[in-house]
Protein backbone atom coordinates (compact mmCIF):
# COMPACT_ATOMS: atom_id res chain seq x y z
CA UNK A 1 0.00 0.00 0.00
CA UNK A 2 1.40 3.37 -1.05
CA UNK A 3 1.09 6.39 1.24
CA UNK A 4 0.06 9.58 -0.47
CA UNK A 5 3.13 11.94 -0.40
CA UNK A 6 0.88 14.81 0.71
CA UNK A 7 -0.32 12.84 3.76
CA UNK A 8 3.26 11.82 4.53
CA UNK A 9 4.37 15.49 4.45
CA UNK A 10 1.50 16.52 6.76
CA UNK A 11 2.41 13.72 9.18
CA UNK A 12 6.04 14.89 9.33
CA UNK A 13 4.96 18.51 9.92
CA UNK A 14 2.57 17.42 12.67
CA UNK A 15 5.34 15.38 14.34
CA UNK A 16 7.75 18.33 14.26
CA UNK A 17 5.04 20.61 15.69
CA UNK A 18 4.59 18.18 18.59
CA UNK A 19 8.33 17.86 19.30
CA UNK A 20 9.21 21.57 19.30
CA UNK A 21 7.46 22.40 22.63
CA UNK A 22 9.11 19.38 24.25
CA UNK A 23 12.61 20.42 23.14
CA UNK A 24 12.35 24.08 24.19
CA UNK A 25 12.55 25.14 27.79
CA UNK A 26 9.47 27.37 27.74
CA UNK A 27 10.13 28.67 31.25
CA UNK A 28 13.52 30.02 30.13
CA UNK A 29 11.97 31.56 27.03
CA UNK A 30 9.22 33.27 29.02
CA UNK A 31 11.67 34.45 31.67
CA UNK A 32 13.80 36.21 29.06
CA UNK A 33 10.69 37.61 27.38
CA UNK A 34 9.32 39.04 30.65
CA UNK A 35 12.71 39.90 32.18
CA UNK A 36 13.04 43.16 34.12
CA UNK A 37 16.37 43.84 32.39
CA UNK A 38 18.53 42.94 35.41
CA UNK A 39 18.94 39.27 34.59
CA UNK A 40 16.24 38.51 37.17
CA UNK A 41 13.12 36.87 35.72
CA UNK A 42 9.73 38.03 36.95
CA UNK A 43 8.77 34.83 38.80
CA UNK A 44 11.54 32.24 38.71
CA UNK A 45 10.50 30.44 41.90
CA UNK A 46 7.72 27.97 42.54
CA UNK A 47 6.38 27.84 46.10
CA UNK A 48 4.58 25.28 48.22
CA UNK A 49 2.29 26.20 51.13
CA UNK A 50 3.39 24.59 54.41
CA UNK A 51 1.02 26.07 57.00
CA UNK A 52 -1.52 28.90 57.22
CA UNK A 53 1.35 31.40 57.37
CA UNK A 54 4.45 29.70 55.92
CA UNK A 55 5.67 28.51 52.54
CA UNK A 56 8.67 26.78 51.00
CA UNK A 57 10.61 27.37 47.80
CA UNK A 58 9.64 24.20 45.96
CA UNK A 59 11.85 24.66 42.91
CA UNK A 60 13.54 27.15 40.64
CA UNK A 61 11.81 27.03 37.28
CA UNK A 62 14.80 28.52 35.46
CA UNK A 63 17.95 26.42 35.42
CA UNK A 64 19.78 29.15 33.45
CA UNK A 65 19.33 31.91 36.05
CA UNK A 66 22.51 33.58 37.40
CA UNK A 67 21.44 35.69 40.39
CA UNK A 68 18.47 35.26 42.65
CA UNK A 69 17.16 36.73 45.86
CA UNK A 70 14.56 34.68 47.72
CA UNK A 71 12.01 37.02 49.28
CA UNK A 72 11.14 36.75 52.96
CA UNK A 73 7.44 36.79 52.07
CA UNK A 74 5.51 35.57 49.06
CA UNK A 75 1.92 35.94 47.90
CA UNK A 76 0.02 32.79 46.87
CA UNK A 77 -3.62 33.01 45.88
CA UNK A 78 -3.96 36.47 47.40
CA UNK A 79 -2.56 35.40 50.80
CA UNK A 80 0.86 36.31 52.18
CA UNK A 81 3.22 33.61 53.48
CA UNK A 82 6.61 33.77 55.19
CA UNK A 83 9.25 31.71 53.38
CA UNK A 84 10.73 29.33 55.97
CA UNK A 85 12.10 26.45 53.91
CA UNK A 86 13.97 25.53 50.75
CA UNK A 87 12.76 22.12 49.59
CA UNK A 88 14.96 19.19 48.56
CA UNK A 89 16.60 19.63 45.12
CA UNK A 90 14.98 23.06 44.70
CA UNK A 91 18.03 24.52 42.93
CA UNK A 92 19.96 21.37 42.02
CA UNK A 93 21.56 21.50 38.57
CA UNK A 94 21.10 25.29 38.25
CA UNK A 95 24.60 25.28 36.74
CA UNK A 96 24.72 29.02 35.91
CA UNK A 97 23.59 30.20 39.37
CA UNK A 98 26.43 32.30 40.83
CA UNK A 99 24.81 34.15 43.75
CA UNK A 100 21.77 33.56 45.88
CA UNK A 101 20.39 35.52 48.82
CA UNK A 102 18.45 33.53 51.39
CA UNK A 103 16.29 35.47 53.86
CA UNK A 104 16.77 35.07 57.62
CA UNK A 105 13.22 33.67 57.82
CA UNK A 106 14.50 30.36 56.34
CA UNK A 107 15.02 27.70 59.02
CA UNK A 108 15.36 24.59 56.85
CA UNK A 109 17.24 23.74 53.64
CA UNK A 110 16.40 20.33 52.15
CA UNK A 111 18.83 17.66 50.96
CA UNK A 112 20.57 18.26 47.62
CA UNK A 113 18.98 21.73 47.49
CA UNK A 114 22.01 23.22 45.72
CA UNK A 115 23.71 20.06 44.49
CA UNK A 116 25.67 20.51 41.24
CA UNK A 117 25.29 24.30 41.19
CA UNK A 118 28.80 24.39 39.77
CA UNK A 119 28.90 28.18 39.22
CA UNK A 120 27.72 29.12 42.72
CA UNK A 121 30.30 31.41 44.34
CA UNK A 122 28.65 32.95 47.40
CA UNK A 123 26.01 31.86 49.86
CA UNK A 124 25.14 32.81 53.42
CA UNK A 125 23.40 30.30 55.67
CA UNK A 126 20.63 32.01 57.71
CA UNK A 127 21.23 32.05 61.47
CA UNK A 128 18.14 29.97 62.30
CA UNK A 129 19.08 26.93 60.19
CA UNK A 130 19.90 23.96 62.47
CA UNK A 131 20.81 21.27 59.96
CA UNK A 132 22.61 21.18 56.62
CA UNK A 133 21.17 18.10 54.97
CA UNK A 134 22.80 15.31 52.96
CA UNK A 135 24.49 16.56 49.74
CA UNK A 136 23.04 20.06 50.14
CA UNK A 137 26.02 21.76 48.44
CA UNK A 138 27.64 18.72 46.85
CA UNK A 139 29.72 19.50 43.74
CA UNK A 140 29.39 23.28 44.07
CA UNK A 141 32.94 23.38 42.75
CA UNK A 142 33.23 27.19 42.55
CA UNK A 143 31.89 27.90 46.04
CA UNK A 144 34.71 29.78 47.78
CA UNK A 145 33.72 30.83 51.30
CA UNK A 146 30.97 29.86 53.66
CA UNK A 147 30.34 30.62 57.31
CA UNK A 148 28.24 28.06 59.10
CA UNK A 149 26.38 29.78 61.95
CA UNK A 150 26.24 28.64 65.56
CA UNK A 151 22.64 27.48 65.05
CA UNK A 152 23.78 24.59 62.81
CA UNK A 153 24.30 21.50 64.94
CA UNK A 154 24.18 18.84 62.22
CA UNK A 155 26.02 18.69 58.89
CA UNK A 156 24.91 15.75 56.76
CA UNK A 157 26.79 13.17 54.73
CA UNK A 158 28.60 14.69 51.71
CA UNK A 159 27.02 18.09 52.44
CA UNK A 160 29.98 19.94 50.86
CA UNK A 161 31.76 17.08 49.08
CA UNK A 162 33.35 18.15 45.80
CA UNK A 163 33.51 21.83 46.79
CA UNK A 164 37.20 22.00 45.85
CA UNK A 165 37.64 25.78 46.26
CA UNK A 166 35.75 26.04 49.53
CA UNK A 167 37.10 27.50 52.76
CA UNK A 168 34.68 26.55 55.54
CA UNK A 169 34.39 28.33 58.89
CA UNK A 170 32.22 26.56 61.47
CA UNK A 171 31.10 28.35 64.63
CA UNK A 172 31.52 25.59 67.19
CA UNK A 173 30.67 27.61 70.30
CA UNK A 174 28.42 24.87 71.62
CA UNK A 175 30.89 21.98 71.02
CA UNK A 176 28.05 19.83 69.74
CA UNK A 177 28.25 20.00 65.94
CA UNK A 178 27.67 16.55 64.42
CA UNK A 179 29.50 16.21 61.10
CA UNK A 180 28.53 13.38 58.74
CA UNK A 181 30.94 11.19 56.81
CA UNK A 182 32.63 12.89 53.82
CA UNK A 183 30.81 16.13 54.65
CA UNK A 184 33.83 18.19 53.56
CA UNK A 185 35.52 15.71 51.20
CA UNK A 186 37.74 17.60 48.79
CA UNK A 187 37.25 21.02 50.40
CA UNK A 188 40.21 23.41 50.47
CA UNK A 189 40.07 24.07 54.24
CA UNK A 190 37.81 23.54 57.24
CA UNK A 191 38.21 25.67 60.35
CA UNK A 192 36.31 25.55 63.66
CA UNK A 193 35.97 28.73 65.74
CA UNK A 194 34.74 29.31 69.28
Amino acid sequence: MKINPKIKAYAIIALIALLIPISINWFTFLAHFFSDGNDTPVNPLEYKILTDSTAAVNKCRLTEIKNISIPEKTCIGGNEYTVTKIEKKAFSYCRRLTNIEIPESVTSIGYSAFENCSSLINIKIPVRVEKIEVSTFRNCSNLKNIEIPESVINIGYSAFAGCYNLNVVIDNSKDNVVVGEDAFKGCKSVRYTK
